[in-house]
């Protein structure tokens, strides 16, 4: 059996471009249940989606 080396989050993040990285954000809020994606904001100036 193999030993297998583990990443750390962090160096994986680093080696991310800065669009992949804004991407794949994440927020944690415990009251939620830990590390969730952050809703979409509005753009100004875009109509509403009906």
């Amino acid at each position: 059996m193999a030993l297998r080396k583990t990443i750390p989050t962090s160096e994986l993040r680093d080696r991310l471009a800065p669009e992949k990285r804004e991407q794949h954000a994440t927020d944690y809020h415990g009251s939620r249940g830990g590390w969730l994606r952050p809703k979409d904001k509005p753009v100004p100036g875009t109509p509403k989606k009906s």
